[in-house]
């Protein structure tokens, strides 16, 4: 059985869709103003349209968790699903038929444990990958590539600009103490910041500024808090953020 749908959001980037090629059985979903656009350039591949009055990718991800219920959703930028857990000269990638069971695996686990948020390792990197822990039950979960089960009491804020996995990690957190994060595997994305379409004409030092403001408003200043530069970790932004989720 199928724990969930995989969802693409996608706008403005028609000719541009990486991910369907990475996961299998994936659904894009974009405006109807859209729709003819991505059907003409991805014939393969099943459409599902929102009202054009759906602006912005946090109402855009409210869209789809009420419209498909359990659903897993993906940017349409990303490259590969990778093994995290590798030994050098091991192959990391992970193929298109594998990923799709991975996700329904997540989905049905994370129902299982009684928690509504899941989502797989945020960072790449095999040294920070801890094989005694592989599962994960709280924290930050990457906007990227997240999924979020029916019944859940979440939603995403339009409010918020280009920030919408802080907002749903610490609505979680709030509202369900618990969630599902399998540190094993990652989605690796390719030109998220260069890349015309999706959140880039809305992603701008205002817009970082004004989600931390409301982020902090919302959830409280000792739970989002800015993040500090080090010698190892340049800041892309002076709004880069940290989360100190109690649960």
């Amino acid at each position: 059985m199928e724990s969930c749908k995989i969802v693409i959001p996608s706008h403005k980037r028609a000719t541009r869709v990486r991910t369907s090629s990475v996961v299998a059985n994936a659904i894009l979903c974009v405006s109807e103003s859209q729709a003819a656009q991505y059907r003409l350039c991805n014939p393969l591949e099943e459409i599902v349209t929102h009202p054009d009055n759906v602006v912005g990718l946090a109402a855009k991800r409210d869209w789809i968790i009420r419209h498909f219920g359990n659903v897993f959703m993906l940017d349409d930028d990303i490259d590969t699903m990778q093994r995290v857990y590798t030994e050098p000269g091991e192959k990391s990638q992970v193929d298109p038929l594998t990923a799709y069971d991975l996700i329904q695996s997540a989905a049905d686990a994370c129902h299982q444990a009684g928690a509504f948020l899941f989502s797989f390792a945020h960072v790449p990197a095999p040294v920070l990958y801890n094989p005694m822990m592989p599962i994960d039950l709280a924290g930050y979960h990457t906007g990227c590539a997240h999924g979020v089960l029916a019944g859940s009491k979440l939603w995403y804020s339009r409010e918020i600009l280009v920030n919408e996995d802080y907002w749903i990690s610490c609505l979680n957190a709030y509202q369900n103490r618990l969630s599902w994060k399998d540190t094993r595997f990652y989605f690796q994305q390719k030109d998220t910041f260069v890349n015309p379409g999706g959140l880039s004409e809305f992603r701008n030092v205002e817009a970082e500024a004004q989600d931390f403001a409301t982020l902090q408003r919302v959830f409280g200043q000792d739970v989002v808090t800015l993040k500090k530069a080090s010698e190892k970790s340049k800041l892309k932004h002076p709004f880069q953020k940290t989360l100190k989720l109690p649960f």
